[in-house]
C-alpha cells in the first residue's frame, strides 16, 4: 500500500511539475522574491503594441526567445524608480537570450516615453508602448508595474506584480542560472 502511493506521489509530482523552459531552480533572491511561479505554465491571450518605429507588435515576435514583459507607465512612480535596474538587466543578456519588452501603456506613446528615456539615460531598453492601454486588461493585470515571465513557446512562467531590483546581482545570477538551463535543455 505504502509503495502504491508512493508511485502515485512521484508520478503526479513528474507530471504536474512546469518541464518547459524556464523551470524554476530554486527560490528568487531577495531582490525579485515576489516572483510568483505558477504551477504550469499558462497561454497568454493575444495583446497587441506598438514599436519605437510606430510598426505594430505582438509578442508572437519574440517566439524563440524567453521575454521577461514588464508592463509600466511614466505616470507611474514604482514604474519609474525600476526602469533603470530593467534596462541594466537587459545590459546583461545577448537579446536572443533574454529579451526583456517595456510596454509602456502611456496613451500619448513615444512623446511621453522618449523624454523620460532620455532623462533616465535608458541604453539597453527598445521602446514598446500600447496606446490603446488595452494590454493590461487582456493580461489580467492588478496594478503597475507588473512583470510577466514568458518561455520561448510564449507562455506565462511567472509574475511579479509592483516594483523589484532587477539589476541586483544575485537576480541577474538567478536569471543567468534559468537561462543556462533553459538552453540546455533546448539543445
Amino acid at each position: 500500500m505504502l509503495s502504491s502511493i508512493a508511485a502515485i506521489v512521484a508520478f503526479w509530482l513528474t507530471q504536474s511539475s512546469p518541464t518547459d523552459n524556464f523551470a524554476p531552480i530554486q527560490s528568487p533572491p531577495t531582490a525579485i522574491q515576489q516572483l510568483q511561479w505558477h504551477s504550469s505554465p499558462k497561454s497568454i491571450p493575444s495583446i497587441t503594441f506598438k514599436g519605437q518605429s510606430g510598426k505594430e507588435l505582438d509578442l508572437a515576435a519574440f517566439l524563440g526567445t524567453p521575454v521577461l514583459l514588464n508592463l509600466w507607465a511614466t505616470w507611474c512612480a514604482p514604474c519609474i524608480a525600476e526602469m533603470p535596474a530593467l534596462d541594466r538587466l537587459q545590459e546583461n543578456f545577448p537579446i536572443d537570450e533574454l529579451v526583456v519588452v517595456a510596454l509602456s501603456i502611456d496613451r500619448a506613446g513615444l512623446s511621453d516615453i522618449e523624454p523620460f528615456w532620455e532623462n533616465a539615460k535608458i541604453s539597453s531598453l527598445k521602446m514598446y508602448f500600447d496606446p490603446t492601454m488595452s494590454a493590461g486588461q487582456i493580461l489580467g493585470v492588478r496594478g503597475l508595474p507588473t512583470t510577466l515571465l514568458i518561455n520561448k513557446k510564449g507562455q506565462e512562467l511567472a509574475r511579479l506584480e509592483g516594483p523589484a531590483e532587477w539589476a541586483d546581482q544575485e537576480a541577474i545570477e538567478y536569471f543567468r542560472r534559468i537561462v543556462s538551463t533553459e538552453q540546455q535543455e533546448g539543445s
